[in-house]
């Protein structure tokens, strides 16, 4: 159910202010209650009688589902549906799985909630990093010829205009005050970095689980949408969750994702989708993010079948660098962030590296967020 999320996420609940449950919910809810009655009550047609239920869980599951129906959402909160399942037999199963259908998903606010958070943590850590700032609009490549003081953009100093301005303010003050002030300091301004076309690939292999990298994957593609969202509109971002396959995604399916053990790492099939998105924003900069901590191992033949391989067989190889090559063809800079350090993952880094355009950057599950807005941020082609 929903309130899985808040201990998927970490950290403090940003969901302690829940909408109310979906009424689709709140009539399963009532359906149990009337079970467990039935089931009190010794009913026929109830599943079972109050000789053969655990008093204690029924209690507590009336309890629970009495406050549910009566608004509180967070009251199925360590429900034991499994004991309910057990006190009232079949036809509980029914309502609890219509319960947990209709209450499955977090709503629109909800997850925006979970974005802010996440992109919120993320720039805290950015800003306390060395030479670290909070983001935002980034500036250009190309000088507009003009100086301008700080405006939270990250520009170069410009030496000359900042000694001329402290020098104009010393004059107009007859030579008095001090050599240079703060709101003297000028910046080179530049020409605004464009609208981009922005995909992030995300890994969805089972490895992603063992290693614990999975929330952190999940946190940065919610703090890079909300961010794209709330202060890049005119930017188009897709995300794409890869395993044997690819897929479009939305911030809510990777959210819901299971995680399932699903064996591939089918990168050729992302990086197709992915150039999809940019040729339907072509005029717009493309920029491609790869977060992943293997190697690829599957691939798409012609006849639309996934071949998966372990060890990764040349075929995958070849058919996976081929894509990465159109991808830059169209123009993308594309930057690899890649999560584990293990042989075969460095022969493939060194395939990476021999090719202009594309950048790598180790990483690990605390700095993945950063690492990701930073590169977002500097939207230029190019490692």
């Amino acid at each position: 159910m929903r309130f899985r999320y808040r201990e998927y996420m970490g950290g403090p609940d940003p969901l302690a202010e829940t909408d109310p449950p979906p009424a689709e919910a709140v009539r399963s809810a009532v359906g149990l209650l009337e079970l467990i009655a039935g089931a009190r009550s010794g009913e026929s047609g109830s599943a079972a009688s109050i000789e053969d239920s655990p008093e204690a869980a029924l209690a507590a599951a009336e309890e629970a589902l009495t406050r549910y129906a009566d608004g509180d959402r967070d009251a199925l909160v360590g429900l034991d549906t499994g004991a309910l399942r057990g006190a009232l037999g079949p036809a509980a199963y029914g309502p609890l799985d219509r319960l947990d259908a209709a209450d499955h998903e977090l709503t629109p606010r909800e997850l925006r909630r979970l974005g802010e958070v996440a992109l919120g943590d993320i720039e805290v850590v950015r800003r306390g990093a060395p030479g670290g700032h909070p983001g935002g609009d980034g500036a250009g490549d190309e000088p507009t010829g003009a100086a301008v003081p700080h405006d939270g953009l990250d520009r170069t100093l410009d030496a000359v205009a900042t000694l001329r301005e402290a020098m104009l303010r010393r004059a107009a003050a007859g030579g008095s005050g001090a050599a240079l002030r703060a709101e003297d300091v000028r910046y080179t301004e530049t020409e605004p970095a464009g609208a981009a076309a922005v995909c992030l690939l995300v890994d969805l292999s089972h490895s992603m689980v063992t290693r614990g990298l999975h929330e952190a994957a999940t946190r940065t593609a919610l703090a890079l949408h909300t961010l794209v969202r709330t202060r890049h509109p005119e930017d188009r971002v897709l995300l794409i969750g890869f395993g044997d396959r690819a897929r479009e995604m939305t911030p809510a399916d990777l959210v819901e994702h299971d995680w399932r053990r699903v064996p591939g790492t089918n990168l050729q099939h992302a990086l197709h989708l992915a150039r999809r998105h940019l040729r339907r924003h072509r005029g717009l900069r493309p920029l491609v993010l790869v977060v992943t901590d293997g190697e690829p191992t599957a691939h798409l033949e012609e006849d639309g079948d996934a071949r998966f391989a372990w060890p990764p067989a040349p075929r995958t190889v070849e058919v996976t660098a081929a894509e990465l090559d159109s991808v830059l063809h169209e123009g993308a800079g594309v930057t690899f962030f890649l999560l584990a350090d293990d042989p075969r993952l460095r022969e493939f880094r060194a395939l990476l590296e021999r090719r202009r355009g594309v950048g790598v950057v180790s990483s690990d599950a605390e700095a993945l967020g950063p690492s990701v807005i930073d590169r977002y941020l500097r939207r230029r082609p190019g490692p």
